[in-house]
């Protein structure tokens, strides 16, 4: 917003004499496609409603001058749809401390903290129109006949009669106390709204293009005598400037140039479903990995989830406990993004000594540490440790909003590790290593020995005996059915991450997962632990995929650590889907940087 007589305009002014009216030929207007609404939207603040879930979002906002400039401390971003009365715009500005205090109609809202609309429906530079609004609701709306720079001059006398609008806060306004998470806009611009200051304007028909662009303020602002205020300039005492963030980069600071906006195209499609991100049966196609940290604030977790849902991950396998993920899942909802409980099953520091697996060599893992501290795999046979991890899951089950329990280590201790991994703990794995051969708990024994008349350490080489890995396997699978079973009774998603294929898993954790009949597998097929190109991804999906046929789903696991250069990721994506994958999963969140993010919107976001 600049009118002639302010002080932003001076600055603005001096600004375009100093450059020249020089606008950086780096500048690349941006696009997006406005999808037509089969039904009326309600005006009430909420932009994560059903209607707005398949519309995509646009990017996330840049600083005005482009991406020479840091990114904004704080994300915005914008989605829109239309119909036969309104132009529909939906907004989303993350915010710590929310405040706002203009309340008259037609009030220089740039002066708060605001969102701006700009629309040039004849897409000549001239005759446009500006809305802004602050977090009270309040608006200012003005037509343009023409830019300032040309001579132009706001006309305040415009309203746009029949507008409808909401602001939903996050957290509380003017408040100091409490940090907030952010606040929502969504409008309703009627079209009769413009042919009611310029004739010939009408509404947009099917492949119509207009020129838009969206600006927020935000001001670097203290609390102080009980209300926030603008920060000062020490040398100058003036107010610091404040931050124009923008939907598409200008070029220089001001928002009067057109022909560096956006472009809006008008289509009749009433939705937006993008198979690109769901199946048919609406699983994710992709997902993440992500440990539980009960440090991060809502806030944090806003940015998390608009960072995925921007990639395009629906799908969030979460290694919280009942506390954070009843926190967690709210939030996820907004974005549409699935959270199922990403619980270690057999392997957990939890479990009771008398429970822990015992070597061929007779060790506990109460007494004796295989390759790491942290393993701690319990006997899957024990009918106490069933129950033990049933009760776990009974405790997920209670939070409102899970979508399924992900189940991770449910096997044995390595017997052999991948080969990638043995240097590491300076071991050649070519042979069973009876002190890394586990399974052996009295329990097990017993069972065993009930079912075939002898104890298995009486075989002639019990490690490599056939008859007792095959019990082993079958006494982990009758654990596997119960805890299934039990899962799919409380109407949750039940799914595992298990080794590359079962016949690897077979040999080399004592996990054959083709008889477990899950919803959804996650092969952790990580080429680099097996000293394998990626294009080995594709022959263990295939493999996957006979196994399973179609009655589950598989989403290949990608270590993404090792998939940093060039485009690595992008060719085992595409190993996966050529294999048959339905999706990917990503280990873990940690490793999204903005490189791997690109590479994933490739897929997710590619027309």
């Amino acid at each position: 917003m600049n009118l002639t007589n302010t002080p932003k305009n001076i600055t603005l002014l001096l600004t375009i004499l100093l450059t020249g009216f020089s606008l950086s030929s780096q500048i690349i207007p941006k696009k997006y496609i406005c999808y037509k609404t089969p039904s009326a939207i309600e005006i009430d603040g909420h932009v994560y409603d059903e209607i707005w879930k398949t519309i995509p979002w646009s990017d996330f906002f840049e600083d005005i001058e482009g991406n020479s400039k840091p990114k904004p401390q704080y994300q915005t971003r914008m989605k829109m749809l239309w119909d036969n009365e309104y132009l529909y715009i939906a907004a989303e500005l993350e915010e710590p401390n929310i405040w706002g205090y203009l309340e008259k109609h037609d009030d220089i809202i740039y002066r708060d903290n605001d969102f701006e609309v700009f629309i040039d429906p004849t897409n000549d530079g001239l005759n446009y129109f500006e809305i802004e609004i602050n977090a009270l609701e309040t608006v200012l709306d003005l037509f343009m006949n023409k830019p300032y720079k040309n001579g132009g001059k706001a006309d305040l006398s415009w309203n746009a009669k029949g507008l409808k609008k909401a602001i939903k806060i996050y957290g509380n306004i003017n408040d100091s106390i409490n940090e907030d998470v952010k606040w929502t806009v969504e409008l309703a611009i009627p079209w009769a709204a413009y042919s009611s200051c310029v004739s010939g304007i009408n509404m947009p028909t099917h492949g119509d293009t207009w020129r838009m662009n969206f600006s927020r303020v935000q001001w670097e602002t203290e609390f102080c005598d009980g209300r926030y205020k603008k920060k000062a300039d020490p040398e100058t005492v003036n107010p610091i400037p404040e931050n124009n963030w923008v939907w598409s980069p200008q070029g220089v600071i001001n928002m009067h140039v057109p022909q560096h906006w956006g472009t809006v195209t008008f289509v009749d499609e009433t939705t937006h479903v993008s198979n690109k991100i769901w199946t048919d049966d609406g699983y994710p196609k992709y997902w993440v990995w992500m440990g539980g940290d009960t440090n991060l604030k809502v806030r944090n977790w806003e940015t998390i989830f608009q960072k995925l849902d921007d990639a395009g991950i629906k799908g969030f396998l979460f290694g919280g406990g009942v506390t954070l993920l009843n926190k967690v899942i709210p939030i996820a909802k907004q974005y549409d993004i699935n959270v199922h409980a990403w619980f270690w099953t057999m392997n957990r520091g939890d479990a009771k000594p008398e429970w822990l697996s015992v070597n061929q060599l007779g060790k506990s893992l109460a007494d004796e540490k295989a390759y790491v501290d942290y393993y701690k795999f319990m006997c899957p046979a024990l009918p106490e440790v069933k129950d033990f991890i049933k009760n776990k899951m009974d405790e997920l089950a209670t939070v409102k909003g899970l979508k399924g329990i992900h189940m991770d280590y449910i096997r044995y201790v390595d017997v052999i590790l991948p080969i990638g991994l043995q240097p590491k703990y300076g071991l050649v794995q070519d042979h069973i290593m009876p002190e890394f051969d586990y399974g052996y708990h009295p329990y097990m024994r017993n069972l065993f020995k009930v079912k075939y008349g002898t104890d298995p350490l009486d075989l002639e080489n019990s490690g490599t005996s056939e008859k007792w890995i095959n019990f082993r396997l079958e006494e982990l699978n009758s654990t596997i059915d119960v805890l299934r079973d039990h899962v799919k009774s409380k109407e949750l998603n039940i799914s595992a991450a298990v080794f590359p294929t079962p016949r690897m898993s077979s040999e080399m954790v004592r996990q054959n997962w083709k008889n477990w009949h899950l919803d959804c597998y996650f092969p952790m097929v990580y080429h680099n632990f097996y000293n394998e190109p990626i294009s080995w991804t594709q022959k263990v999906i295939e493999e996957d995929r006979k196994v399973v046929g179609n009655d589950s789903k598989v989403f290949c696991g990608l270590y993404l650590p090792a998939l940093q250069n060039d485009n690595d990721l992008t060719k085992a994506i595409n190993a996966a889907m050529i294999g048959g994958a339905d999706g990917v999963s990503f280990f873990s969140y940690g490793a999204l940087n903005d490189d791997i993010i690109f590479q994933i919107k490739s897929f997710t976001k590619s027309e």
